[in-house]
């Protein structure tokens, strides 16, 4: 114990015996410059992911792949709630106005990543929220994923290769064109629509996308009126892809076929019906695009 001792004697009068270099004032601090606030994670736009799409995500689900890989999901926006939004206590649930709003943006965002609009393709678009417990530790992102679909139904379909830009000139092989429809036995609903190319034989082709009125209810297409709405809607996107005047003669000269949205979707904030010229039944051979009232005269 005394050579403990005197170990400790001997290294405190060392230090006590120092002298400081020249420029050093034994401050350990006072010339460091101040640090940075810490920066919580936040999604990358233009990465892919295995995982189905999902509301809300944790860093954990987070789990980036090549988007040469295949994967189901791709951010092509991130964005920021703000202002009220950002002052809640818990996310923002779906059908809400801050939702709404996140979508809005997300639409935006996706068409300046894709090159068009997203439903001009085989594609979905959803807003992924932080969980509960991301945010209450401050964080304040939504993301934008995307995700293709087979034909016009069925979702979760696994791709590869990234959708920038692949709508600009259809890279992909993904925007809606001419079809062949298919119809039940009774001739009263579609069984399915076949794609085919506008230059073979088919029954429809995608005209555009008709934007119902955001403060409008939902149009379901279960009771007629909001059916009637909905084709009247799809007929005027006719008319301006086909270049037809809009006259009480655009009825008897085109019929339609529009995709309907569920109602989630309408209240999360997705009002675009994707339209489709058809003349019931008719075979068209060729693009009707600019095709005008000689190529689409009154029936």
């Amino acid at each position: 114990m005394a050579a403990l001792a005197a170990g400790g004697l001997a290294t405190g009068l060392l230090l006590a015996g120092c002298s400081l270099p020249d420029g050093i004032d034994g401050e350990l601090t006072d010339g460091w410059a101040a640090m940075a606030a810490p920066v919580g994670f936040v999604p990358d736009v233009g990465t892919c992911h295995l995982n189905e799409y999902q509301e809300s995500s944790t860093l954990a689900e987070y789990a980036p792949v090549s988007c040469d890989e295949p994967h189901v999901t791709e951010i092509v926006h991130v964005g920021e709630f703000t202002d009220d939004a950002a002052d809640r206590a818990t996310p923002p649930e779906t059908g809400s106005g801050e939702w709404r709003g996140a979508f809005g943006t997300c639409e935006e965002g996706a068409t300046d990543y894709l090159g068009a609009e997203f439903r001009y393709a085989r594609l979905w678009l959803g807003v992924v929220v932080p969980s509960t417990e991301a945010w209450e530790g401050g964080a304040r992102w939504f993301r934008c994923d995307v995700v293709e679909f087979e034909e016009r139904i069925e979702f979760d379909r696994t791709r590869s290769g990234s959708l920038t830009g692949a709508l600009a000139d259809d890279s992909a092989g993904l925007r809606l064109g001419c079809f062949d429809v298919v119809l039940t036995d009774d001739d009263e609903s579609i069984n399915r629509m076949d794609p085919v190319g506008c230059d073979e034989e088919h029954h429809a082709e995608f005209v555009g996308v008709w934007e119902a009125p955001a403060d409008g209810g939902y149009l379901d297409g279960d009771s007629q009126s909001s059916a009637d709405e909905v084709h009247a809607g799809c007929r005027e996107v006719v008319a301006e892809y086909v270049d037809l005047p809009v006259d009480d003669d655009l009825a008897f000269r085109t019929g339609t076929i529009a995709d309907w949205m569920d109602e989630t979707d309408w209240d999360n904030g997705d009002n675009g019906y994707r339209c489709y010229l058809w003349l019931n039944g008719e075979e068209i051979d060729g693009s009707l695009k600019d095709a005008g009232t000689d190529g689409m005269p009154v029936r």
